[in-house]
């Protein structure tokens, strides 16, 4: 399985999201530490997935920008298969 940490930032306030992949096109498993309610969307809405491998950058930076933080992306390691259909 493969895991995948996000930490976002900004002043005050941090958390991170372990997430684990099994195949790459969605998590099996995800885990929030830290202020999580620091990092609502516009809409007063919690982030609360990113999808797939593939996308997930350009998906953490969109989100990361709406909620004004920065983040980091973090591969610590093991494998995921490619979703077949």
């Amino acid at each position: 399985m493969k895991t995948i940490r996000i930490t976002f930032a900004k002043e005050g306030a941090q958390a991170a999201w372990l997430m684990k992949y099994s195949v790459t096109h969605w998590p099996a498993h995800t885990e929030w530490s830290g202020t999580r309610q620091a990092f609502t969307m516009p809409d007063g809405f919690l982030i609360d997935h990113f999808g797939g491998l593939d996308h997930l950058e350009r998906v953490v930076a969109h989100y990361a920008s709406l909620c004004g933080a920065t983040f980091t992306i973090e591969d610590l390691g093991g494998e995921a298969r490619l979703w077949e259909e």
